[in-house]
């Protein structure tokens, strides 16, 4: 499977990937620059046990720094797609993901790119791809540092999120939440019965400030 371009798709989007994504639907990952992107791989574990269909994995130049494309497609055995090109039926590869995705979860969140997405800045595939993800539903679980959570700057552009109606759950003490937890969140998100710890509405993140 080629694209418009005669180019060789990403690792992993093969055609029967594609088929499986359309008829079962897909877990869409975005990874960001945060360290905690080195547990994106024990969190492909989970999302297999959690939820039905395949995943996919879209990352930022800045994630890379922590883990790498390779590993992640070793461990997860799912595309880990990093630019965009021409996807399966000649759409853009933000597009065909967005379609055909279930469920999005941005793990880590940065405060960057919680930033740019809440200006609706698309500057690259995974600012893009969220941006194209609207209606579907969507987990963000942010990792930074305390004082930078509590500002008001982050604060506002998370509620902006939560108004265009993703969930948000709040990072402790500066840590993602265990990689479990946030399986079994996207797993009620999504309707699939799971326990799971409660996520911040945009009233307790007024309150939590």
């Amino acid at each position: 499977m080629l694209d418009d371009i005669g180019v060789p798709p990403p690792r992993g989007l093969t055609e029967p990937f594609a088929e499986a994504a359309s008829q079962e639907g897909l877990t869409l990952v975005i990874g960001t620059g945060s360290v905690a992107a080195v547990n994106i791989g024990g969190l492909l574990h989970e999302l297999s046990s959690a939820l039905p269909g395949p995943t996919a994995v879209v990352l930022t130049e800045a994630a890379r720094r922590f883990v790498t494309v390779a590993a992640l497609h070793h461990l997860g055995r799912c595309p880990v797609l990093t630019t965009e090109t021409t996807g399966p039926g000649f759409r853009p590869l933000h597009v065909w993901l967005t379609d055909v995705a279930r469920r999005v979860l941005v793990y880590p969140a940065s405060a960057g790119f919680i930033g740019r997405v809440a200006g609706g800045l698309a500057t690259d595939l995974a600012s893009t791809t969220y941006l194209c993800s609207t209606g579907l539903p969507t987990l963000v679980v942010p990792s930074m540092h305390p004082r930078m959570w509590s500002g008001q700057p982050v604060r506002r552009n998370v509620r902006r999120l939560q108004d265009a109606g993703a969930q948000v759950m709040p990072p402790r003490d500066g840590a993602a939440p265990p990689v479990a937890e946030v399986a079994a969140a996207l797993a009620a998100l999504s309707g699939v019965p799971a326990g799971t710890p409660p996520l911040m509405s945009p009233q307790r993140s007024e309150n939590s400030r």
